[in-house]
Order: C-alpha cells, then structure tokens, then sequence
C-alpha cells in the first residue's frame, strides 16, 4: 500500500482530480480510471490507464479516451 502522505499530493494526470488506491491499482476520484502500481511504483501515465471497473459504469470515460469533435 502507498504511503498516506504520498497519496495525498498524487492527481490525476489528466484532470488533476485526486486518487485513491485499491489493491494494485489508483483510481480517479472523478472519472474512475484505473492507474497501474507495478513493485510499489505508481505509473502515472495516460497511455497506461485503464477504463474504469465495469461495476463503476462507462459514465466515467477519460476525457483523454473521448472521441474528438468533427472538424468542419
């Protein structure tokens, strides 16, 4: 498990929005993504999020993962 004071000054790298762990994994508190801890190392990178739990819901996407707009 993570130390408690390094948790509380790790963000989202995307929407800065604060995390939480679970077993291997940190989650985004707003949109439920799903970042990696290999050997006690947090990896903190978009490419290698993964969507959220499919019991949290797809309402979740990364803003990162959403399809552009249309250019016109």
């Amino acid at each position: 498990m993570l130390d408690e004071k390094l948790l509380a000054i790790l963000a989202c790298p995307v929407c800065h929005a604060a995390l939480r762990a679970e077993e291997q994994a940190l989650i985004c508190t707003r949109t439920q993504v799903r970042y990696p801890i290999e050997d006690g190392i947090p990896i903190l990178l978009a490419e290698r999020a993964a969507p959220p739990h499919p019991a949290e819901g797809a309402a979740g996407a990364h803003p990162s993962e959403r399809p552009a707009p249309e250019e016109r």
